[in-house]
């Protein structure tokens, strides 16, 4: 059993003890998965919205890529899925009265990238090159709301070193990957997923670096807590090139 579900069964079992009052709470719940590969999404930030579209509260999903909201009241509610740099996901608008609890399962493909960049994924072939671009009129979402502030990267600790071989033979290249950032800022290594890289030695230089780069964890309502990225890294000339800067 997960951690989430024994959480809401606890509390369903407590309130069964308490006045109706407390005890119609309504909940929205569900499962966030790789709708490719069909594995669970740990760490992913997930919002509750209410019927304008107004986030209300926040959470991470647990190991097995579960979360569960304990709504203020009843009405109409969605979850909001939320990955930097990524367009968000939504689920459908749920209309919950006292005493329900509603549950989902979400198969989630985030593949529209808000930032600029070319990354091969999963081949070092140039046919299977996609570009990533800001889509037009898209308003990027404030770092934070309602309690929520994403992880943000230190830049004095962001150093990413080029592979020895490639350094000085002007080759550039870009490398994408899904991780965790934990709760004390750290990435967590056995999380990484390489998801598009130009060239092997990006990737081995990458992974390498992880257990040395720092973030400012992620906040819920002031409390530190885990968050699942999918960022890039360039390894460009610009500026001298050489090293790199982790995105946040």
């Amino acid at each position: 059993m997960s951690s989430t579900l024994a959480r809401v069964l606890c509390t369903l079992c407590i309130t069964a003890a308490v006045p109706t009052s407390l005890s119609a709470q309504a909940f929205e719940s569900g499962t966030a998965r790789d709708a490719a590969r069909g594995t669970p999404y740990e760490c992913l930030h997930v919002a509750l919205l209410d019927s304008t579209g107004k986030p209300i509260d926040h959470t991470v999903t647990d190991s097995a890529g579960q979360f569960v909201f304990q709504l203020p009241r009843p009405g109409a509610y969605r979850v909001k899925f939320i990955v930097n740099h990524w367009e968000p996901l939504f689920g459908p608008l749920d209309t919950l009265k006292d005493g329900d609890f509603r549950e989902r399962s979400y198969a989630l493909d985030f593949k529209t990238a808000l930032v600029p960049d070319s990354v091969v994924r999963g081949s070092e072939s140039k046919e299977n090159q996609h570009q990533y671009a800001l889509p037009a009129g898209y308003v990027r979402e404030e770092r934070s709301d309602s309690g929520w502030t994403s992880h943000e990267a230190i830049p004095r600790l962001h150093s990413i070193f080029w592979p020895d071989g490639v350094v000085w033979s002007g080759v550039e290249g870009s490398v994408m990957g899904q991780f965790i950032v934990d709760s004390t800022g750290r990435a967590q290594r056995t999380s990484w997923r390489t998801l598009g890289v130009t060239r092997r030695e990006f990737e081995t230089a990458v992974v390498k670096s992880l257990p040395r780069l720092q973030w400012k964890p992620a906040l819920n309502r002031g409390q530190p807590v885990c968050e699942m990225a999918l960022e890039f890294v360039r390894f460009s000339r610009e500026g001298g090139g050489h090293n790199v800067i982790y995105t946040d």
